[in-house]
């Protein structure tokens, strides 16, 4: 696997996870941080998607 290729995995993973346990443990849902987690997990999976359209790019579009 290329070092692109699981970065790209670990940051949704990460987005999921962080979304996720916001959601899923009471301590984190009624806290005041919930927003800011869920905002860094959003801008991490975005950050994933962009990276995975790159990796599309290269591999099948350019020359």
């Amino acid at each position: 696997m290329s070092k692109q290729f699981k970065r790209t995995v670990y940051m949704l993973l990460i987005a999921i996870i962080l979304y996720s346990g916001t959601m899923a443990i009471p301590e984190l849902y009624y806290s005041k941080y919930r927003d800011l987690i869920q905002g860094a997990s959003f801008g991490l999976f975005v950050a994933g998607i962009l990276s995975a359209g790159m990796l599309i790019y290269n591999k099948y579009f350019k020359k």
